[in-house]
């Protein structure tokens, strides 16, 4: 009986050591090949580095740069990824553009259609870092389909948000109308003031989410054509839209009227209340000083914290927060004024 046993433990770890350097063997085999094709794409990265800088710098067309195999491809991706992240010109990067498209397109294409996650992924961020617009409407019809991935599907709206594709509008409020609020803004702050307008016009048909995109993302823009409008939906609307109107304007730093947000630094809100002396500060308004002064008292940190840097952007500023300093019994206003006092310092 023990005999037995042992013979097929004796099996079994054979066995199992025989898989073992089966398993082995393929991951040093692999492994060559991953080093043989890294050598082989490198080796050819060096060969074209010269005649793609020079089509970077130039323009124009080379027939050296003539593409035949996957590795010559994925050498030219790598060179143009390269320079993508370090090009500033606007010519260069319309001349990267031109390259990616007419050597990579096709290429691309093909990967879009992979089956795999990551392929697809990867080809999307490159579709976007070298703005292949070619490919827009392969990217339209990919959006269309069934199965993707929420990755996917957002990334494919802020290729189509960059390509300012026409119809973004209808995809946002009709197919794709339950995304959160990061990945509007994500999507929306990539559109240019024609396509813009379009969500201006029909603000009042958005979802909540893509309104409070909209808006801050006019205020990361501080786009003053836009101060009207905004100033309008502050009038027109309540709670969390009104309080992001009111960021908005904080933001650009206009109003029509400084009379109205003067009041808002009395409101028992503390989230206007604390937007409002940031509009303040953006403005310099002198009139809003004396009341600034006493919101660097307030109750809520967040509005003191406001104050103290509102009061600091204004010429005398550091005079009035060491007058405060010195003068106030307040514990939580003289921390604050001393912050903003040696703030930068």
């Amino acid at each position: 009986m023990l005999h037995t046993e042992l013979f097929y433990l004796g099996i079994l770890t054979l066995t199992f050591s025989g898989l073992l350097l089966i398993l082995l063997a393929y991951l040093i085999i692999r492994k060559a090949f991953v080093i043989r094709n890294r050598r082989t794409i490198d080796t050819y990265k060096q060969r074209y580095n010269s005649v793609i800088f020079k089509l970077l710098t130039d323009g124009g067309y080379s027939r050296e740069l003539n593409p035949q195999n996957n590795h010559q491809l994925k050498a030219i991706e790598e060179m143009l990824s390269s320079y993508a992240n370090v090009l500033e010109g606007e010519q260069e990067k319309k001349a990267l553009s031109e390259l990616a498209s007419l050597y990579l397109k096709d290429y691309y294409r093909k990967r879009l259609k992979s089956e795999k996650w990551s392929r697809r992924m990867n080809v999307l961020y490159h579709i976007e870092d070298f703005h292949i617009k070619p490919l827009l409407e392969d990217v339209y019809k990919m959006v269309k389909k069934k199965g993707l991935s929420y990755e996917e599907t957002v990334h494919i709206l802020r290729i189509l948000a960059s390509f300012q594709f026409e119809d973004i509008l209808g995809l946002l409020t009709k197919d794709f109308s339950t995304l959160s609020e990061f990945e509007y803004r994500s999507i929306v702050i990539r559109l240019e003031q024609k396509e813009m307008d379009q969500f201006v016009l029909s603000f009042h048909k958005l979802q909540t989410a893509l309104q409070m995109a909209l808006l801050d993302v006019l205020s990361i823009k501080k786009e003053l054509s836009y101060q009207y409008f905004i100033e309008k939906v502050f009038l027109d609307y309540t709670g969390e839209i009104k309080l992001r109107a009111l960021k908005a304007l904080a933001g650009i730093g206009v109003v029509k009227d400084i009379a109205l947000y003067l009041d808002l630094m009395h409101s028992d809100k503390w989230q206007e209340r604390m937007l409002a002396a940031k509009l303040i500060g953006s403005l310099k308004e002198e009139k809003g000083i004396p009341r600034l002064m006493e919101l660097l008292h307030d109750r809520s940190w967040w509005v003191r914290h406001q104050a103290g840097q509102s009061i600091s952007q204004f010429s005398n500023g550091k005079e009035i927060l060491t007058r405060i300093l010195e003068t106030t019994k307040d514990p939580f206003a003289k921390d604050m004024a001393w912050e903003w006092i040696h703030k930068g310092v």
